[in-house]
């Protein structure tokens, strides 16, 4: 049944006016308390920034331009899309699925003030974007700034804030669920990002591709904005971009106007801490004889709520199944026969997006799901249940490898099937052995950081902004095909991304004898594993204080 607004009364419109930064404010201070989207924001294109520079070098162009002239302005693209975007559209949705909207609709407002200060506070994180990217370019890498260009840069900013905030809009108004927006965006906004010329510049794209990207906004704004850190002469006007970029924004606009709605369309109740609701399911339950359920029935039905659970976490389920599912199968189509390290592109990504899939299942989805059960107080419910520690511990491990495994087995089909990977078959015990032996170090250090951190609300910032840099380090993420600078294979040897992705390429090694097990680097997996299991022993406990 449809939830009738009442009429309003619209205040004076000088009150109105001065309401707009109040509600934009309440917007920023939303963004500041939310790690993930900083780090998305923020962290994540300073840290590619960052690193990329570091493994290419800040060396002289042949025009005598330095190579991170031509970094910044992508990387403010990326940001600028996912504060616009990504995170207008799922802020939009979640406000909307909670019932924010609607009560703010019904309060003597106008509906532009409401979608207004959303739209602002997109405009203020995206120049923090820009701005922090252009100074640590200036201040650390002799990056440039050409006055002459600066109106450029505001107006090619401005428009491609425009169009990604009236797409973000579109994207709420169409999809149902604030989860699956956020998924949807991503989903969108990431893959886009490396035929676009934003995370790799001026590659020879099959002209599918290349299509692709010169019909969607994202290419037209990576290249306008790149014009205004161009050096030379001219004003760095690009007219036709922008032309584009008006009209995917009219495109936007209209989409939204038509199907955006202030009523909550679905009610959400993932079982996103993996707590069984009340009452208290068949798995917890005492027998009717009055004897405690088997170990084995309270571990199965721990796997079956975190697989439950993160069944019902769309973007959990696209960056540990499909995204490193679209990258084996994107850089190949992109960069062609290109080898690393002397393996074809396929056969090198194929071990690396097995150890990234790992990571992401044990280091990151993990230790999310225990820490909002404890933040929750589940864990603290538990002591008055049969269930013990030890095997609702054992079920999450266990549903984080069952989820890694079937991420390997799309990546195995995908490169096996389509991209001419050869694994071999005397390897494959090696394999399994190898990437079980990852899942279970990154669950055991994902506990361990999980059990030393009070609150839940940083937790993946400090996964992801720790996984993500080990990774390009590491060289799952690859960026050229010379040597990493000596400091980096330094710092990337002392964790288990390194370790892991060498222990895969020597296990999937096309052509190799023997049996294919690394036992060296699989010895640092084991020893990391242990480690955070000391850890977790010592300090994983309810929490009283946990604020969800």
């Amino acid at each position: 049944m449809a939830i009738e607004v009442p009429a309003v009364v619209h205040p004076p419109a000088s009150a109105r006016i001065r309401t707009l930064p109040l509600l934009t404010r309440h917007a920023l201070q939303a963004f500041v308390r939310n790690p993930a989207a900083v780090f998305f924001t923020l962290a994540f294109p300073l840290a590619f920034l960052v690193i990329v520079s570091t493994i290419v070098g800040n060396q002289e162009a042949e025009n005598g331009v330095r190579v991170v002239q031509y970094l910044v302005s992508p990387f403010a693209v990326f940001g600028v899309a996912s504060a616009s975007f990504t995170i207008l559209a799922a802020d939009t949705a979640a406000l909307r699925e909670n019932g924010v909207l609607l009560r703010q609709r019904a309060a003597p407002l106008p509906a532009w003030t409401v979608v207004g200060a959303r739209v602002g506070a997109s405009v203020v994180i995206s120049g923090m974007a820009v701005a922090l990217l252009t100074a640590v370019g200036v201040l650390a890498y002799d990056v440039q700034v050409f006055w002459s260009k600066v109106p450029a840069l505001l107006v090619t900013l401005t428009l491609g804030i425009c169009c990604c905030a009236s797409l973000g809009l579109a994207l709420a108004a169409c999809v149902r669920t604030a989860r699956t927006v956020q998924a949807v965006a991503q989903a969108v906004l990431i893959p886009l990002a490396f035929i676009s010329d934003v995370f790799i510049v001026g590659a020879d794209l099959p002209r599918w591709l290349d299509v692709t990207g010169s019909v969607l906004p994202l290419k037209h704004f990576a290249r306008a904005m790149s014009a205004t850190f161009e050096p030379g002469a001219g004003s760095g006007f690009r007219p036709g971009h922008l032309a584009v970029l008006v009209a995917w924004t009219a495109a936007g606009i209209v989409i939204a106007g038509r199907r955006f709605g202030w009523e909550p369309r679905a009610t959400s109740n993932p079982a996103s801490t993996g707590a069984a609701p009340a009452p208290a399911p068949a798995h917890l339950s005492a027998p009717s004889d009055g004897s405690a359920p088997t170990a084995f029935v309270q571990v199965w039905g721990q796997i079956r709520y975190a697989l439950l659970g993160l069944r019902r976490e769309p973007l959990a389920v696209f960056f540990t199944v499909v995204f490193p599912g679209l990258l084996l199968v994107l850089f190949p189509a992109v960069f062609g026969d290109a080898r690393v390290h002397g393996l074809a592109m396929a056969q090198y990504l194929f071990a690396g997006m097995l150890a990234y899939t790992a990571g992401v299942a044990g280091y990151v989805n993990l230790p999310e799901q225990v820490v909002a059960a404890r933040s929750a107080g589940v864990l603290k419910r538990l002591r008055g249940t049969p269930l013990r520690m030890r095997w609702y511990l054992t079920g999450r491990i266990s549903a984080a490898l069952l989820t890694a495994l079937a991420a390997a087995t799309v990546l195995t089909t995908a490169a096996v099937g389509f991209l001419d990977v050869r694994v071999p078959l005397g390897h494959l015990p090696a394999v399994l052995v190898t990437l079980t032996t990852g899942v279970l170090c990154f669950t055991a250090v994902g506990l361990a950081v999980a059990a030393l951190l009070p609150s839940a609300r940083t937790l993946v910032a400090i996964t992801l902004g720790t996984l993500m840099p080990l990774c390009f380090a590491s060289e799952i993420f690859v960026v050229g095909d010379g040597p990493l600078p000596v400091p980096l294979t330094t710092v990337a040897a002392l964790f288990p991304p390194r370790h892991l992705l060498q222990a895969l390429l020597f296990a999937t090694e096309p052509g190799a004898s023997g049996t294919g097990f690394a036992w060296g680097h699989l010895a640092v997996l084991t020893a990391w594993a242990l480690l955070g299991l000391l850890i977790v022993r010592l300090r994983l406990r309810p929490r009283n204080g946990d604020v969800a």
